[in-house]
């Protein structure tokens, strides 16, 4: 009866690629031709965030070299522009829910493997302000942190950082006024920490996962709240980064 169930729901909402929304094979998350397209992250890339540099040599991009970053490295998949903005945005503001799957298979298929030596105790999602998850109906960091924290097999802690504010998009802002933007915007909820300390939890290593990195201002203001609150590693893994290779 379940196994019906599903082929009636696959012939009557069939996959669609992320990319370019055509159908797609059940089972599948993005069509063999956008597969080609797909501008992955290449190296030489920054040591600490992640982003794409110039010369081999170069350990950090410029925004790293001059901005403290408090986690230890980031682990970007895409480089931010198209098809991969686009798919994105239909993403966030569209409801397509569903390219989710596709953003998590493609962290786990690049970084899966690494994640896993680095200890991690718990998946941390970027929260988004209550009045964007009303109007929206869900967080998309949430649903593509889920299926990664599964294959990991670790705690997603949802709740653990909350988003106080309701701060205009990062992207409408120059870089002063993005770390401005953030000031204040998280706090972590003490009562969620306290429950985890109780029950013998230990969030020593976490990994926030974010759908876009760009200046790394909402990522540095979760990691300062994470390690005040006694983590002492912080990573980060996000769908994409900001091209601007520096």
């Amino acid at each position: 009866m379940k196994e019906f169930a599903t082929k009636m729901i696959d012939a009557l909402f069939p996959p669609r690629c992320a990319i370019c929304d055509e159908v797609v094979e059940i089972g599948k998350t993005i069509c063999d031709n956008c597969k080609k397209e797909l501008p992955y992250i290449s190296q030489p890339v920054c040591l600490k965030c992640g982003k794409e540099v110039e010369l081999e040599e170069q350990e950090y991009c410029k925004d790293c070299a001059a901005r403290k970053k408090s986690f230890l490295r980031g682990y970007p998949v895409f480089s931010y522009i198209p098809p991969i903005v686009d798919s994105l945005m239909a993403y966030k503001y569209n409801g397509r829910q569903e390219y989710s799957l596709f953003y998590s298979e493609e962290i786990i298929s690049r970084y899966g493997n690494e994640f896993k030596t680095l200890a991690i105790d718990a998946v941390i999602p970027v929260p988004i302000h209550s009045k964007k998850y009303t109007t929206r109906g869900y967080n998309q960091a949430e649903l593509i942190a889920t299926p990664v924290a599964k294959w990991l097999g670790v705690p997603v802690i949802s709740n653990l950082l909350s988003r106080d504010y309701d701060t205009p998009p990062q992207k409408e802002l120059g870089k002063g006024e993005r770390e401005k933007n953030m000031k204040g915007a998280f706090s972590i909820n003490e009562e969620v920490l306290k429950d985890i300390v109780d029950e013998g939890g230990r969030l020593r290593t976490v990994l926030i996962i974010d759908d876009i990195y760009t200046t790394g201002a909402t990522i540095q203001a979760c990691t300062e709240l994470l390690l005040g609150s006694g983590s002492e590693r912080v990573y980060y893994t996000s769908v994409a980064i900001g091209k601007g290779v520096s």
